[in-house]
């Protein structure tokens, strides 16, 4: 059977990974749970416990952060794309007109 401590770090892990992926359905759902968990009794486990949250913490900011930054980068050239003047294009396999 996994011991309390083991769930609890393994939940912290997968919070994690879901943030790492970008999968905040299920970093939300983890969270929630991590919430109903009881925290470490000792200071060795408790220390142990709060340094992987603020591991999860971080890498969930670096990968929201990411995330806007790619988003803003599709925005700019969906919008260069926009207000590009139209320039007639040769479509492969057509012949040119000279």
């Amino acid at each position: 059977m996994i011991s309390d401590k083991s769930r609890l770090f393994a939940l912290v892990s997968n919070l994690q990974e879901c943030a790492r992926r970008g999968d905040w359905k299920s970093a939300g759902e983890l969270a929630v749970e991590l919430r109903r968990q009881s925290v470490p009794a000792n200071q060795r486990d408790l220390g142990n416990y709060l340094g992987r949250l603020r591991q999860a913490l971080v890498v969930a900011k670096t990968s929201r952060s990411h995330s806007a930054a790619m988003l803003a980068r599709v925005n700019a050239v969906a919008e260069f794309n926009k207000l590009r003047s139209p320039v007639s294009r040769q479509e492969f396999g057509e012949t040119a007109d000279c």
